[in-house]
């Protein structure tokens, strides 16, 4: 299941270190008082695909950054180890081109930013435009030039 917009950031924020309800407001959770917020963080905190994106984003940070892993979580660390393992494997030329591809396809999930997700509504807005450009329901802005005849008198 892939997460909504707003939860990708706040997964975002929260890898980066931000509090978790500083998270929220900056992933543009709205909440009408403390206990509506505090349920919402709730949801959030109940959420597994949040805090297995949460453990992801921290685990790609540290690999990134090269930081040490203490007073990392035990899931974090468990990520970094096992991409490390993969790392080793693919970049290794001794191993055989099978073994070092299975790694590699293994490993980039971790190494390359995932796609965000686009809704229906958006999609049909960027299929819509995308037929107004070129084809049968092109704008009159965006047809081909037609050709003209010159006339001589």
């Amino acid at each position: 299941m892939s997460l909504t917009k707003r939860k990708e950031v706040y997964c975002q924020n929260v890898a980066e270190g931000l509090d978790k309800l500083e998270a929220m407001a900056a992933a543009g959770y709205k909440a009408k008082n403390e206990a509506n917020a505090k349920r919402q963080l709730k949801n959030l905190d109940d959420d597994e695909a949040v805090q297995d994106r949460i453990i992801e984003l921290r685990a790609i940070q540290l690999l990134e950054t090269g930081a040490s892993t203490e007073g990392e979580e035990a899931e974090v660390v468990e990520i970094i180890n096992a991409v490390h393992f993969f790392q080793t494997i693919y970049k290794d030329p001794k191993r055989s081109m099978k073994d070092r591809i299975s790694c590699a396809t293994i490993a980039v999930q971790y190494e390359e930013p995932k796609p965000a997700p686009v809704g229906k509504k958006l999609q049909g807005k960027l299929d819509a435009k995308a037929s107004t450009e070129k084809g049968r329901f092109s704008t009159l802005s965006n047809q081909q030039d037609l050709l003209t005849s010159r006339t001589t008198q």
